[in-house]
Parts: structure tokens; sequence; C-alpha cells
């Protein structure tokens, strides 16, 4: 049972992602792709000391922050 509950909940977290990158590009642009915004969840998750994010930016390009994030995708 749980694991049938688990895996409604991956979908519908999947759909709120969906559905908030969709809102996210009308107001703001492309930039905010479900893809995109699933790399930027996990930034989040990966890098909590909000010194290292506030320095990080400055010191990697997105691009190089993409290769040192988990490399899993997330589910």
């Amino acid at each position: 049972m749980i694991e049938i509950l688990q895996n409604e909940r991956a979908q519908y977290g999947k759909q709120i992602i969906a559905t908030v990158s969709q809102q996210l590009i009308n107001i703001y642009g492309n930039n905010f792709e479900y893809t995109n915004l699933t790399r930027m969840i996990k930034f989040a998750r990966e890098f909590i000391d909000t010194k290292i994010v506030a320095t990080l930016p400055q010191q990697l390009s997105w691009g190089y922050i993409k290769e040192i994030l988990p490399l899993k995708t997330m589910d």
C-alpha cells in the first residue's frame, strides 16, 4: 500500500512542477521550463547552506553547477 501511495505522490509532484513551470514560463519566459525547474529544486536540496548559495553562482556558471548536482533524476 505504501509503495502505491508513494508512486501517486511522485506523479502528483511531477504534475505540480509541470503546472508551476508553465505559469512561470508565462510570466518570466523559457528559463523556467520543467527540466530547469527540476534542476533548481535539486540545487535547493543540495545547497541548503545560504552562505554557499550566495557565493556559488559568483564562482561557477550554471553549466558547472548542473554538472555537480546529483545525476539521479527526480522521481
